[in-house]
């Protein structure tokens, strides 16, 4: 007897395909029901459904790429916040110091953070933007890169990217014109690319040429994940630190 999802993969890739997709985020959505549900303690509910989005985007992400909820550090001892949702080099780049939720990243390693929420509204935004903030505004070193033909010049750290992550939005509308009249106060270091829900869709700010576009409906979990996909390819990877900047610290005041 034929494997029926074979069969379907056969007959109809793209349907076998779109379907496995959107069993993935359908899952996706009852373990957030579940965890809101079924957990009495607010603290203990926010660290299980951050726990959640941090899975999901593990699952989907290059193994180049870890993420965790961390600290940001750069090489004058400044720090964020404690980031819900930290995505950071995990090829070249070590941990300075801690463990689990309590590690401390160098700056030049962040690609991009993300807060999570249980829904999207005016406050949580703020505090997504702050976040960002936070991060942008750390000092990045870069130092030339040897290869075999010579040494590249430093290259120039690209920009962190920013968002939130939730499972539902606090306006009547979704992420209408509401939302967007929210969204659209923060700039600059505060500036959001990524606004993506797990039941009310997603909006992509990421590109710089066209108006964020807002997509809701079935799939639109799955596809904001490609569209951060794609986002994280094209900044292709982190400078390389200068860990003489680092080293610095270490040496004596008296003779440096």
């Amino acid at each position: 007897m034929t494997n029926r999802a074979k069969r379907l993969s056969r007959e109809n890739g793209p349907g076998f395909l779109r379907s496995a997709l959107i069993d993935v985020e359908k899952q996706f959505r009852q373990e957030l029901k579940f965890k809101k549900r079924s957990i009495t303690h607010d603290p203990t509910m926010g660290d299980a459904i951050e726990t959640l989005w941090i899975n999901l985007l593990n699952t989907y992400l290059p193994a180049r790429y870890r993420v965790a909820k961390s600290f940001a550090i750069d090489y004058e001892g400044q720090t964020t916040d404690q980031l819900d949702c930290l995505i950071y080099d995990a090829h070249f780049t070590p941990v300075l110091f801690g463990t689990d939720n309590h590690r401390y990243i160098p700056a030049e390693a962040v690609y991009a953070t993300f807060e999570i929420k249980q829904v999207v509204n005016g406050p949580y935004l703020k505090a997504a933007a702050k976040k960002a903030s936070s991060l942008r505004r750390l000092k990045r070193t870069s130092a030339p890169i040897p290869w075999v033909k010579g040494i590249n010049p430093p290259k120039k750290p690209f920009p962190i990217l920013a968002g939130l992550l939730a499972m539902e939005t606090g306006w009547f509308d979704g992420l209408g014109k509401s939302f967007q009249k929210q969204l659209a106060q923060f700039t600059g270091n505060e500036k959001l690319d990524l606004i993506l829900t797990a039941n009310a869709g997603f909006c992509d700010c990421f590109r710089k040429d066209r108006s964020p576009q807002v997509f809701s409906g079935e799939g639109a979990l799955i596809r904001g994940l490609f569209r951060l996909l794609t986002a994280l390819r094209e900044k292709a990877t982190v400078v390389a630190i200068d860990w003489g900047k680092y080293e610095d610290v270490l040496v004596p005041l008296s003779i440096r």
